[in-house]
């Protein structure tokens, strides 16, 4: 199926590693002009190097996604170098090390608050596009209640981020933007948090794995083939979607 998607304008963040990278793998297949970023420098330039022969040069550059200041200013700079925006897949997530009270307050900021700050920077440019679409990357950890406790705030704002969405699609329509959310399962890549633990933890890494229908966790690739038709005009009549991608992980009827 031809996607329709040569030329489009997107937008990935956290486009160095992972479900990120595998999205900007993706589009660059289908021969989009994109900008990304990553906290990582080293990773992000890494990425870029294996993108350097794209039809269209992509836009790089590493920043905290909580400083809001320099988020604003790397969005000014893709937006030109873009020329515009069709399509926005807001990716970021991040590992927590902080406990208690402060613990929250960094999941809200990383998982909740940037999507927002990102889509509200987004919005006048897609207002302007003949096929707007934005996907968020969100998680079943948000419909789950058995989390391991380092999940507990994780999951709380992804539900968060997943109401956000929802409602954004119905406000939206009348623009034709299109807002959907995919929700991976455990994704296994390398060098990520499911990687170090199935060298560090293999028992219950084989249990996690084992909730799958499947018997195994995801890869990024299998999470980033289901943004990328989301993302595209292909997907012109689904909106307000949250899309599982985590092989039946979650034991209910997705209705």
């Amino acid at each position: 199926m031809n996607l329709n998607m040569q030329g489009l304008k997107g937008i990935v963040t956290g486009g160095s590693r992972g479900i990120g990278r595998a999205v900007m793998e993706n589009f660059l297949a289908e021969d989009m002009k994109l900008a990304t970023c990553a906290r990582g420098k080293a990773a992000l330039d890494e990425a870029a190097n294996t993108w350097s022969s794209s039809t269209y040069p992509v836009f790089t550059k590493p920043f905290d996604v909580t400083d809001n200041s320099a988020y604003e200013a790397w969005f000014k700079e893709a937006i030109e170098h873009l020329g515009g925006l069709d399509v926005l897949v807001s990716n970021v997530s991040t590992l927590e090390s902080k406990e208690g009270i402060d613990r929250w307050k960094n999941r809200f900021e990383v998982d909740l608050m940037q999507h927002i700050k990102l889509t509200e920077l987004a919005l006048p440019y897609l207002k302007k596009s003949a096929s707007p679409s934005i996907v968020f990357v969100a998680s079943i950890a948000s419909v789950m209640i058995n989390n391991s406790p380092s999940e507990l705030e994780y999951g709380a704002i992804k539900a968060a981020l997943t109401s956000y969405a929802m409602k954004l699609a119905n406000q939206l329509g009348q623009f034709n933007i299109r807002v959907n959310v995919v929700s991976p399962g455990p994704i296994v890549h390398k060098n990520g948090h499911w990687d170090l633990m199935k060298n560090k933890q293999p028992e219950f890494y084989n249990k996690v794995a084992s909730l799958s229908a499947f018997n195994r966790l995801g890869s990024p690739e299998e999470v980033a083939n289901p943004i990328t038709f989301l993302s595209s005009p292909r997907a012109s009549h689904i909106t307000g979607t949250n899309l599982r991608v985590d092989g039946a992980t979650v034991k209910t009827v997705n209705f």
